[in-house]
């Protein structure tokens, strides 16, 4: 019997504290969705938790396939920065910002900014400012925050009104921002993968999902988060009268208003700082009604950032670039004219993705047809695939060569196409200026390279009017794009 007892004893003992840890953990994500959102409503990616080491340049790859992803960013808020897979540096920070905002050869941001004087006071205040809206939320105790933020003293202003229930806003300030184009960003990209081809290709397509290298383009910090809490108990007599009674402390001795006041507030901060360990939890203003309380960062932390997808290809080449935000979003873009513009690349692009995660037997429908418009690819290859390795030399590809056949797989293999066509035309319309033809066989090289630029023109043209003339394509783009 009783051992008996024990077990049951033990076994709820067991429930309540896994009933305990499953309520922490589901108020914890909720913590960190409600913060999310609240980034995400200025169009934003939210990074949590906030953090210093992320900036432009940095490149995160994606495993996630884009219609996970969209799932994983409404149910989550925010998608986690857990596969960094190289920082790239750029120079041309100087030139972008004209010198602007401290901004030199010899520093590349944020490090001049972050730098601190003899006082511990940083340089952040010279950085581009960029500003958040205000924020509203509610309160009660034993239900947690209905908005999370990364301050630590709601309920500690709660105690200090002896509520239960309170609402108030939150300010998300000295907030700052500094990115490069995504010309710049781009360019540095494809330089690394070109030289990492061998790792790229271990994230090739696999039946028709793709890897994505997300790359980081715009950063936004802040240096400060204030709240003012309202209280919503204070009784039906105090609302009558308008009284406002402060804050009531038995450490502090009679005086007059003002020095009562002020050695009111000083005494709840120091209060605050011992019940608050690490947090730099600071009350401006304490009263019966309301508490105002901001939490400052030792230096600015990051909140959220703004970046494009280009996805992984076979043979670990990168697609054309596409909006981070319009893939977690689905936001909806039109495409370009010009059939050998690389942003109608984007778009086509954009849309085959989008029909995966669009439901119903109509999108599959449409994703069919598409797929079958393969057949105005030509078997083989009409040229063959120029990079650059550096910016005075260039490199045949060993797979997309003329005369090779093309591995058709549906829709895809024709944005593949044109991309490797665009990048040729791209590559040596630059190259050949000033490519030198001071000997016979450099002159040699230099008339067939001129061929293969011509084969890649006329081979982009033609499947360009092709796709135009098709009403596949037309359907498609109304559907995705258009939502008709």
């Amino acid at each position: 019997m009783k051992q008996g007892a024990m077990l049951i004893v033990l076994s709820l003992l067991f429930l309540s504290m896994s009933c305990t840890t499953a309520l922490r953990n589901n108020q914890l994500e909720a913590v960190a969705k409600d913060w999310a959102l609240v980034i995400r409503a200025s169009q934003v990616i939210p990074v949590y938790p906030l953090s210093e080491d992320l900036q432009p340049g940095d490149v995160l790859l994606v495993s996630i396939p884009v219609e996970d992803q969209v799932a994983l960013y409404k149910e989550k808020g925010f998608l986690p920065l857990d596969q960094h897979l190289v920082r790239l540096y750029s120079e041309e920070y100087k030139e972008f910002y004209r010198s602007r905002y401290g901004i030199s050869d010899q520093r590349v941001p944020p490090a001049h900014w972050q730098e601190q004087d003899a006082e511990g006071n940083h340089n952040w205040k010279i950085a581009p400012h960029a500003a958040f809206p205000t924020y509203q939320f509610s309160v009660r105790t034993g239900s947690g925050l209905n908005l999370a933020i990364p301050i630590q003293g709601v309920p500690f202003a709660l105690g200090l009104m002896n509520s239960g229930k309170a609402s108030g806003t939150v300010t998300i300030a000295d907030a700052y921002t500094f990115g490069l184009d995504n010309s710049r960003l781009e360019k540095l990209v494809r330089d690394w993968a070109k030289k990492n081809r061998s790792l790229l290709r271990n994230y090739q397509p696999v039946e028709g999902k793709y890897h994505f290298l997300r790359v980081v383009s715009r950063v936004y910090v802040t240096g400060r988060v204030s709240v003012a809490v309202h209280n919503e108990e204070a009784n039906a007599a105090e609302g009558a009268v308008g009284a406002n009674r402060p804050v009531e402390l038995m450490a502090v001795e009679p005086g007059s208003p003002d020095k009562n006041y002020a050695k009111s507030i000083e005494v709840i901060n120091k209060f605050a700082a011992e019940q608050l360990p690490g947090a730099k939890v600071k009350i401006a203003t304490a009263t019966s009604r309301s508490v105002t309380l901001s939490e400052e960062f030792e230096r600015p932390l990051i909140v959220g950032y703004v970046g494009f997808d280009m996805p992984i290809q076979k043979g670990g080449r990168l697609g054309a670039p596409i909006s981070t935000l319009a893939q977690l979003t689905k936001g909806r873009t039109l495409p370009a004219r010009s059939p050998g513009n690389v942003y109608r690349l984007a778009a086509l692009a954009h849309m085959y993705q989008a029909l995966n995660t669009i439901p119903g037997t109509e999108g599959e429908a449409i994703r069919g047809e598409l797929d079958s418009l393969d057949r105005l690819l030509p078997e083989r290859y009409p040229f063959s695939l120029y990079e650059f390795t550096s910016p005075t030399e260039i490199q045949k590809d060993t797979e997309v060569v003329a005369g090779v056949k093309i591995d058709v797989q549906g829709f895809q293999a024709i944005v593949d196409f044109l991309g490797y066509a665009n990048t040729t035309v791209e590559t040596l319309e630059r190259y050949l200026p000033m490519a030198r033809q001071e000997t016979e066989e450099q002159r040699r090289a230099v008339s067939h390279l001129e061929q293969e630029l011509q084969s890649a023109r006329a081979a982009r043209q033609e499947i360009g009017s092709r796709l135009n003339g098709e009403s596949a394509l037309m359907e498609a783009i109304d559907f995705v794009f258009l939502g008709s």
